[in-house]
């Protein structure tokens, strides 16, 4: 439980806690006046304790009523209305048995006033450890009864619903790649996650189902993960949307909540979701089901460690939407971040992968200004961020990849763009983060020129393929090493590859040849070093660098290796970003 959390708790508990001895009208005081300074505190309840903080008993609003009509001075001590036993729990029962308790409690009192309007949790000492009203308990507890449907088995949705499998949510996963569905059905991810078949070999077919179609769905939380690809003018597909609400609008029933995860242009929940589902269901948004967006913004290859950790940023249609979205998001991480509206949230994604693509171009550019001076542009970089916390300058690279980073600021300019607005910053680093694709060839082919080497015999061994090494994956969507790999196959032909994690079958599938490390430096003219997979750090690499043609050109995008050393090496042209 985070530290925010903890001290929510404590300042409810401190809020109303009373001695004994003090006066009915200062009970009254802390009851109504000091529950308002911290946040949740229940605003009809006192906690007496003793000398050392323990739990003697209570005092509600209606006991002081109760006590005042029955001729009780307002000026006496409020030990002669305390409630010496009050119904408790210890601070580690479980929301489910605090309700099933609860209803024992009331059972065995048999009295009208035997509801209970606020539960009091203790810790061993019968010290209060938190308070609460018990409709605080009842929204805690029932998320967890409805089934949730994550539309989409991609990065994004399979990760979220494994997770909150093993959170103890039933969990059905759909997707329409039958492909991907039999692999997973089989135990076998189709992505390359840390701990992600882990947790599929605990889940599957206990708390978590896998669909290929919406048959027989009983779910009353729907959670749309597909993708939002853009062409290539930038403007923004919603297909894959439209068919996974069509998919949700053949089961949706009252009451029941769609939550949207996927990158969607700002505005797309209140112009496309709401009116798609009301015109294929006639239903009414608000009054007969709930829409919320909750941006994803984990980092692949450690996913499933951020969505228990990262803040999860939540905006609702309405009200309601929000409450529920929250619900079902706070069992991930108590760090919850709410917006005023739904557009605000789908604002934060597009904002978030934007801003950290326009940051890289900025360092991008640097490089090739460095470049032209013959500067090292890591070195002088880090000359200027050392020490200086006003400069956070990233390091450059060979382009910036992956899905989110090259798609997302094009969705966020089409966004605009229906507004009148021509946004040229996300267009502009864009731009410029390409051009370090050209550039990186562009050092191949000055190479190539200045040793004579033919198009068709120079060999060429281009290492990583995913679109990045740390944390590492497998995804090449996006990738910038493919794009200068396909830049440089229509002029080269000798073109060997490896990357860590992709298979070799995968490899051959994208009409790549692959070779082990000792076989791609072997006769190498030009090797290319294109991620930064922490695997590189323990190669041997003086030894690998040995077994190159003479005169090789070796090029560190990342600069994961020592420059000085290498060049020393003979007949090897290190080269870099």
């Amino acid at each position: 439980m985070c530290e925010l959390i903890l001290q929510n708790m404590k300042q409810r508990v401190e809020a109303i806690l009373i001695k004994p001895n003090i006066s009915i009208r200062g009970a009254m005081r802390v009851i109504q006046q000091e529950t308002h300074k911290a946040p949740d505190t229940p605003g009809n309840i006192a906690l007496a304790v003793d000398k050392d903080g323990k739990l003697i008993g209570i005092v509600t609003d209606g006991d002081i009523r109760r006590a005042i009509l029955g001729g009780i001075d307002i000026d006496d001590c409020v030990d002669k209305i305390i409630n010496t036993n009050p119904a408790t729990f210890h601070k580690n029962t479980t929301t489910e048995e605090i309700l099933e308790q609860t209803i024992d409690i009331v059972k065995e009192r048999k009295t009208a006033n035997s509801r209970l309007d606020v539960i009091i949790t203790v810790d061993d000492d019968n010290k209060p450890h938190d308070v609460f009203p018990f409709f605080e308990l009842w929204k805690r507890g029932e998320i967890k009864t409805r089934v949730v449907s994550i539309v989409g088995l991609g990065y994004v949705g399979l990760t979220l619903g494994l997770t909150l499998a093993d959170l103890g949510f039933k969990v059905i996963g759909v997707d329409s790649n039958k492909k991907v569905v039999k692999q997973l059905k089989n135990k076998k991810s189709h992505i390359h996650e840390r701990g992600i078949e882990t947790l599929l070999n605990m889940h599957l077919n206990k708390n978590f189902f896998i669909q290929d179609k919406f048959e027989n769905n009983d779910s009353d939380v729907y959670v749309i993960c597909v993708g939002t690809p853009v062409n290539e003018q930038g403007r923004v597909n919603t297909e894959a949307l439209k068919n996974a609400l069509q998919y949700i609008t053949n089961t949706i029933k009252k009451d029941d909540l769609v939550v949207l995860r996927s990158t969607i242009p700002v505005g797309s929940c209140r112009d496309i979701v709401v009116p798609f589902i009301e015109k294929k269901t006639n239903m009414k948004i608000g009054e007969d089901f709930h829409v919320g967006f909750a941006p994803e913004r984990t980092i692949e290859g450690d996913a499933l460690n951020e969505l228990r950790t990262l803040p999860q940023v939540i905006g609702g249609y309405d009200k309601k939407s929000t409450e529920l979205t929250v619900k079902l998001f706070k069992h991930l991480t108590d760090s919850i971040v709410l917006v005023d509206n739904i557009e605000d949230a789908e604002m934060v994604k597009l904002i978030n992968n934007t801003y950290r693509d326009f940051t890289f171009s900025f360092a991008n550019e640097m490089a090739l200004i460095c470049d032209k001076f013959n500067l090292d542009s890591h070195k002088v970089i880090n000359a200027a961020n050392y020490g200086y916390a006003r400069s956070l300058v990233p390091k450059p690279s060979p382009g910036v990849g992956g899905y989110c980073l090259t798609k997302d600021p094009y969705i966020l300019v089409d966004s605009v763009r229906k507004k009148g607005y021509d946004a040229k910053l996300p267009l502009l680093a864009r731009n410029i983060n390409d051009k370090m694709l050209d550039h990186v060839c562009e050092k191949v082919d000055t190479f190539a020129k200045k040793q004579k080497l033919t198009k068709s015999k120079i060999k060429i061994f281009a290492i990583g393929l995913a679109f990045k090494g740390e944390p590492e994956t497998s995804d090449i969507r996006g990738s910038t090493s493919m794009t200068i790999i396909n830049k440089l196959k229509k002029k080269y032909k000798n073109i060997v590859v490896y990357d860590p994690v992709i298979k070799k079958g995968e490899i051959k599938k994208l009409g790549l040849t692959h070779n082990t490390l000792n076989q791609g430096f072997k006769d190498a003219d030009c090797v290319l070093v294109l991620n930064n997979h922490k695997s590189y750090k323990d190669l041997d690499i003086y030894k690998l660098l040995s077994t190159m043609n003479k005169s090789g050109m070796f090029f560190d995008a990342w600069h994961l290796f020592d420059k000085t050393a290498i060049e020393q090496i003979n007949n090897i042209d290190y080269q870099s970003i």
